[in-house]
């Protein structure tokens, strides 16, 4: 299904740092689906600037859960449409949709790991809380007896109180704010749940009452902590009633049992409001395409049928259409978008198994895992070169192959770091065990010798036009294998010297006639 935008404006985002290697460290946390993006091919298409581009969550576990949702396609048609039903469903009344992101909003972001903090445990310590609380009635006592007596002859006392309460909460803050933080953090995602309850049962009856059970579960931990909230509004004030009261302080050693006791529903809750913001965003990334699609995808489609598609980086993107039978091979020179649009096939089939959005007019396909080799690069510090990386990349395409999910292979000039000889052998052997799996490969490349040595394979092409005046590409695929060699009239056009081009083309007469 196509939907399209009438945008008559550009919308102005204003993007928050993202910590990608937090990110990275979260998704951990999640169950890694069989379609796990691996470091090669996320890096290979962009995807942490793309992710920086459709990133519309207000909260923690919302920008954890997206990232997610990305690193690990669905793996299965029933929770990809269990995905879309949901992100439809929250998109489609406009009012819903802004009174819960506004809510979601004042949750805002956790300053710390909070699952890890979840699992490593709270403090618990019932001496300690005996004796913070024992402080606080001494300083509640001496400041009713000098308000009652007019009396202030305890002051020394309360002086004394107060440095001892000052050093306990600068010292317990040191040492246990991650848990202090993420406390108030459970605080905010329990009251979102239970004030937004009748909003999202509107919406989706089934969340709500997994909120529902949830709530339950968790209402005494509100209920104790609930001071928190109560004075971190008042700004110096509340900090010197947390100093002198050590609200905060206690109130982590009385729920930190219960945070304890009930840490998997506390994530199942962290998880259902990623959930929720990261569909939102969903939603919202979708009003600033210009146009797009929400993928057909049946396991009984052989075909990969992609219309119209758009990179979703470029500003004013050249669309392409393509319908893959069996594999891909591409030509064409450089710079006239083979790695453009390799990454375009691969971004809009990461796009749509894990968000359900195509930047499309049409993609129907079934469920490939995605694996790429485009963006190589020498690795210094591993004192690795660019053909080891490459035989690396290539050799986890081999060790896939015959996988249970059919692959979905993308490779732009397979081995161009090393000698013509063992390039040209290697890819002809490579390509063809690739291409015979089950698997469908994209491959871009110059070397045209190892075109006819390809079995099954398709061929497509892109061109361009190139005087001595102009260089023209139309960034559009065409069938079949170029003819035009424009290299040396690129050299041309940006003015190498007369003579330097004239002893290159005769040098090439001369092993063209060997």
């Amino acid at each position: 299904m196509l939907f399209s935008r009438n945008r008559n404006f550009i919308r102005k985002k204003e993007y928050k740092e993202i910590d990608f290697k937090q990110l990275e460290t979260s998704n951990n946390y999640y169950k890694n689906t069989d379609l796990e993006i691996d470091e090669v091919t996320w890096h290979d298409l962009d995807m942490n600037n793309i992710f920086a581009n459709m990133n519309h969550t207000v909260t923690t576990p919302g920008e954890e859960k997206l990232y997610c949702w990305l690193r690990n396609p669905v793996d299965n048609k029933k929770d990809l449409d269990i995905r879309k039903k949901r992100i439809n469903v929250f998109s489609k009344d406009k009012t819903l949709f802004n009174n819960l992101r506004l809510n979601l909003s004042k949750i805002k972001y956790c300053n710390f790991d909070f699952k890890e903090t979840i699992n490593e445990g709270f403090l618990i310590n019932n001496l300690l809380l005996f004796s913070i609380i024992l402080l606080v009635v001494i300083n509640v006592s001496v400041i009713i007896y000098s308000i009652i007596n007019r009396n202030f002859v305890l002051f020394p006392l309360f002086l004394l109180s107060m440095i001892i309460c000052s050093v306990i909460h600068f010292k317990f803050t040191f040492r246990y704010n991650s848990q202090l933080n993420v406390i108030s953090y459970i605080l905010k995602i329990i009251g979102f749940s239970r004030k937004n309850i009748k909003i999202i049962e509107s919406a989706s009856p089934e969340l709500a009452n997994e909120l529902k059970v949830l709530n339950r579960k968790l209402s005494t931990i509100f209920r104790k902590g609930a001071a928190i909230f109560k004075v971190e509004g008042l700004d110096v004030i509340g900090d010197y009633i947390n100093i002198l009261f050590l609200i905060k302080e206690i109130n982590l050693l009385r729920v930190s049992r219960l945070i304890n006791k009930h840490g998997k529903e506390i994530v199942e809750l962290y998880d259902i409001i990623g959930d929720i913001d990261a569909t939102l965003s969903i939603s919202r990334y979708r009003d600033d395409l210009e146009y797009y699609s929400e993928p057909n995808i049946d396991e009984s489609c052989e075909d990969i049928i992609i219309n119209d598609m758009y990179h979703p980086l470029i500003e004013k993107p050249i669309s392409n259409c393509i319908s893959i039978s069996s594999s891909v091979a591409i030509t064409g020179s450089n710079m006239s978008g083979k790695s453009t649009f390799l990454r375009t096939v691969g971004i809009n089939t990461l796009l749509a198994q894990s968000i359900c959005t195509s930047l499309s007019r049409e993609h129907n396909t079934k469920l490939y895992k995605l694996v790429t080799s485009i963006s190589l690069n020498d690795d210094i510090l591993q004192g690795k070169s660019y053909f080891l990386m490459e035989a690396e990349a290539i050799k986890r395409m081999v060790d896939l192959c015959n996988d249970e999910y059919p692959l979905l292979i993308l490779i732009d000039e397979i081995f161009k770091g090393t000698n013509p000889i063992e390039r040209l052998a290697a890819s002809m052997e490579i390509l063809n065990l690739l291409g015979g799996s089950n698997t469908k490969t994209l491959v871009a490349t110059h070397d045209l010798q190892i075109l006819p040595e390809l079995v099954n394979y398709e061929y497509y092409y892109f061109t361009e036009n190139v005087t001595k005046d102009s260089l023209e590409f139309d960034y559009k695929i065409h069938k079949g294998i170029t003819s035009i060699r424009n290299a040396i009239k690129i050299l041309e056009f940006i003015k190498y010297p007369r003579y330097l081009v004239d002893d290159i083309n005769h040098r090439i007469e001369l092993m063209e006639v060997k």
